[in-house]
This record gives structure tokens, sequence and C-alpha cells, in this order.
């Protein structure tokens, strides 16, 4: 009698397994990584601040349960996705610092978070059944490859909507570089770009390097020599810029826009100031210079910035609106899209 029992009991478990295998997919990448994760997910946490608005694009904005403090307070993600306004701050102080209780309490189906995310959390995490997920970064490649990652672990939906972005960035590649080709490199307009501070840059590889090189620009710290930087830090000297004469400055800041061209007495024999030509990037959900999805505008923008002429089609606002409408299902005002190409803060 027992035994029949306990062969009942068996089954019993065997058949839970195989219903609860048949609720989950996994998806494998990098080689040798792999997340399980639930066929319906219906709660998301991130340690990443650009990945908010990647989550946001699929369709899963409304179902961020944890997040970083500065997506939660950024005006247009707060008017386009409120809920995100009740989403706690499990993560306001980076991923090594993440409360894992805290989150294991909130129980998403899926924490993002970037690569280097510590092993030791992310075990706790997975013990506790929720997945997490880390992407490499600092590149468009991983940036592209990213979304559409994001999308499997999502679902079906989540992976047409990243493959159809996927396609409009190749679009906007391949018409950059049309554009572009005959313009000869000694004609080519070389490029500054403050990140963070208007003494903090970035060379190759790195994103930023990526989408000049994409937009046709000559990132003048190319080939510099660059220390590692902490929040606040500075990694050039303004002589450095001022010799390398660069002809536009792009700063991530709009307040250090006004430093640049108004404030620091220090820029004013920059080339680019002393012809006004200092600008702050686009911000959206995120500034469109980060690992944001957003970035599929950001070389079209400076494309057309620094070679106008021949973009001379191509109306910003109105690939603004279009892009936000296709994608994130966003309804831009005149006012919202000049908010986003001139940011004032």
């Amino acid at each position: 009698m027992l035994a029949k029992y306990y062969g009942a009991f068996v089954f019993l478990l065997a058949s839970a397994s195989a219903v609860a295998a048949d609720e989950v997919h996994t998806v494998r990448y990098y080689d040798n990584v792999a997340v399980t994760v639930p066929n319906t997910v219906t709660r998301v946490a991130t340690s990443w601040e650009a990945q908010n608005s990647i989550l946001a694009m699929l369709g899963y904005g409304d179902k961020i349960v944890a997040t970083t403090r500065y997506a939660r307070d950024t005006p247009a993600f707060q008017k386009f996705v409120p809920s995100i306004k009740d989403a706690a701050l499990t993560t306001m102080s980076g991923s090594a610092n993440i409360n894992v209780e805290q989150l294991i309490a909130l129980h998403p189906d899926i924490l993002f978070a970037s690569q280097g995310f510590p092993a030791n959390k992310a075990a706790q995490l997975e013990r506790a059944g929720i997945a997490v997920a880390w992407f490499r970064a600092n590149s468009m490649d991983a940036l592209v490859e990213r979304v559409g990652l994001t999308g499997k672990m999502l679902g079906p939906q989540a992976e047409a909507k990243a493959q159809a972005y996927q396609q409009y960035f190749a679009r906007n590649k391949a018409l950059v570089a049309e554009r572009l080709k005959n313009i000869p490199q000694a004609q080519r307009l070389k490029v500054y770009i403050a990140s963070g501070t208007p003494l903090t840059t970035s060379g190759r590889p790195s994103l930023n390097q990526d989408w000049i090189d994409l937009a046709g620009g000559i990132n003048i710290a190319e080939h510099w020599q660059l220390s590692d930087v902490h929040h606040g830090s500075a990694n050039v000297s303004i002589e450095s810029i001022i010799a390398a004469a660069p002809d536009v400055i792009i700063s991530m800041r709009a307040g250090d826009v006004a430093t640049m061209l108004h404030k620091d007495p220090r820029w004013r024999n920059v080339k680019a100031v002393k012809n006004d030509r200092v600008y702050a990037n686009p911000r959206g959900l995120f500034w469109w210079c980060r690992e944001t999805s957003e970035e599929a505008l950001q070389f079209l923008w400076l494309a057309k910035l620094l070679y106008p002429t021949h973009f001379a089609d191509i109306d910003m606002p109105q690939e603004t609106k279009q892009f936000y409408q296709q994608f994130y299902n966003i309804h831009l005002t005149d006012a919202d899209v000049a908010d986003f190409l001139h940011p004032q803060e």
C-alpha cells in the first residue's frame, strides 16, 4: 500500500515538473549563458539605468517593480510611464549594492543587469526563483543585441517589437552611411563629447565612439590615453581640448553647455565654443547617447547636425514623433519633441 501511494506521489511530482517546464522558456546567449523565465512575464526589475527605456519600448514599462533612482525621477518617463513612480528603489545604489532581501520580497520574474553583476547576489536571487539576466555594454553592437535578447526573454510580442527595432536601426545605419560615403576624411568634422562633466570624455573603444563613427564625425579623444572616471571626476584637460580644436561639442548634460559657453572662461579659446557650436544631447526616456534603445535616433541626429546639407530631407522632429509612436506607442506633442531634442536641464 505504501509503495502504491509513494508511486502516486512520484507521479504527481513528475507531472507538476512537466507542467512547470511547459510554463517557462530558456534563452541561451554569449555561448555559455542561459536564463530561464516564465512564458508570461508579469513583473520585471532592473539595476541598469538605460534598460528601463528598453523595457518600456518592449511593452513592459508598467511591469517594472524595482528600478533606479534616475529612471524613476526622469520627467519624461514619469509622464509616459506613470507607474514608474511606484517602483521600488531597490537598485538605487547600483548593482553592487542591490538590496537582495527587498528584491526577493517584491519577487519580479526577472532582474536585468549589466555585466559584472555580483555572482553571489545573482545566486541568491536565482535560488529565490528570480531569473537574472546580465548583458555586455559600451558598444552599439552590444546594445542592438541586448534589445533582441531582452525581447526573447519577455515573450513573442516583445521579441517581434525588438526585431522591428533592429530593422529600423539597420535602416538608419544604412541611410546615414549612404549619405556620408562621399565626404572625404579631410572634410569630416571633429567632435568632443562631454560625458557627465565638461572635462570627462571617452575614446576607442566605447559606445560614444561608435555613434560618432556612425554619424561620420571624428572623435578628438579617439586615441587619447584616458583614465577611468568616477562620478563627478574628469579625465581630460582643457588644454588638450583647445589644442585638438573640435568643430562641435556635444554635452550629455544641458547645464554643462551653459558652463562652456558662458560661465567658465577657460572654454573661450575652444573652437566650437568660439563658433557657438555646443549642443546638449537629446534626452527622452533616457539620454539618447547612452545604453538606450533611443540610440537608433542618436547617430541620425548627430549626422544631420554635422552635415545638414546631406540630410536636408530628414525632419528630426517628425522622425522623433514617428519613432516613439511606432516603438513606444507614445504620442509626442510638438512641445514634447522640443523637450526631447533641446533639453534644458
